[in-house]
């Protein structure tokens, strides 16, 4: 992960915190911090927005933070806010540091080839967002064998590679049965999708954290798949007695169950396995052809922006032939 050091320090206050709570005890009062401690303690609170940046950057300068640590600190926001691009505009300066670097004025680093991995990290994502994927490759293995401890923060880059390659190369066969989650009877995809402009498989489990968010957020892309004309199918995950029985408690207990048929996925050649579903939830937007038109998660707000281009009326589906090993 990034900023071992800072992480440290966070983790203290949050122990300090619990402890506090447990004990019934008010919450000791932040420390009055000297000038220049106080500016980098804003400075690496991630700001909200990039103004809040820029004044806690131009407070940060006036008490004489050096530009590595406030070089550092911009690179952490655009980190934290997942700003790909930010992160690519910062790589000119970060190259240009790697000659001035020194640990003395670095506050989220432990050794240079850590920094060094953040640069290799940024060549990385520049490659990615312009589908070199040879050159992401070659930067993202240097930075992991630059700063094996920050694995967790470039491993996610390499998945979503992999993914982006996987879906270029898969169609999808609407042409498929899956077990009623009600009754485990067979139940064929098509009756459900057959002359809809799209259809939306959410692939959930009650045994998730965000299995609450995920309804809320469906929920609120219900209207916009109706008005779209777009099939939503709900694939449980595993077909496990557990988590049926659980699958069955949690849907028995929502006050509003979200439309379209519950599903399990099948137990031999799963789908969630061919479309490379690594954690739910998940959802994955299909066109009739059989195109994957958007992969992740039901909370990104590309997937709103994707339905708003679906045509709202598709040719029937014409019983597409399996893909090869289905």
């Amino acid at each position: 992960m990034f900023f071992p050091r800072i992480f440290f320090l966070a983790c203290v206050s949050a122990a300090i915190v619990a402890t506090a709570q447990e004990d019934n005890e008010p919450l000791p009062e932040p420390p009055n911090l000297p000038p220049r401690e106080a500016a980098l303690d804003t400075l690496f609170s991630i700001p909200g927005t990039l103004p809040d940046l820029q004044a806690a950057l131009e407070k940060a300068a006036a008490e004489g933070v050096p530009l590595q640590s406030r070089l550092e600190a911009r690179f952490i926001y655009h980190v934290e806010h997942n700003d790909q691009q930010g992160i690519i505009a910062l790589l000119p300066e970060l190259e240009k540091q790697k000659s001035g670097f020194t640990l003395d004025e670095s506050e989220i680093f432990s050794t240079r080839e850590d920094f060094l991995a953040v640069i290799e990290f940024a060549r990385a994502i520049k490659a990615l967002t312009e589908k070199d994927n040879e050159a992401f490759k070659k930067h993202i293995t240097e930075a992991l064998w630059l700063s094996p401890n920050q694995a967790s923060a470039f491993t996610p880059y390499i998945e979503k590679m992999r993914l982006a390659e996987h879906i270029k190369g898969t169609v999808f066969s609407y042409d498929i049965q899956f077990p009623a989650l009600s009754d485990a009877k067979p139940a064929h995809l098509q009756v459900y999708t057959e002359g809809k402009a799209a259809t939306l498989l959410n692939f959930w489990s009650p045994w998730s954290a965000d299995c609450e968010t995920d309804t809320m957020e469906l929920a609120e892309l219900e209207p916009k798949l109706t008005s779209r004309n777009i099939a939503l199918v709900h694939i449980l995950i595993s077909d496990k007695t557990e988590i049926v029985s659980e699958a069955k408690a949690y849907l028995g207990g929502l006050e509003r169950v979200i439309p379209g048929p519950q599903l399990m996925d099948r137990p031999k050649d799963r789908i969630a396995h061919k479309l490379r579903v690594t954690d739910v939830p998940t959802v994955v937007l299909i066109a009739p052809e059989g195109k994957i038109l958007f992969h992740g998660k039901p909370t990104d707000p590309q997937i709103a922006q994707i339905l708003e281009t679906i045509p709202q009326k598709a040719a029937p589906i014409d019983s597409p032939k399996l893909p090869d090993g289905q």
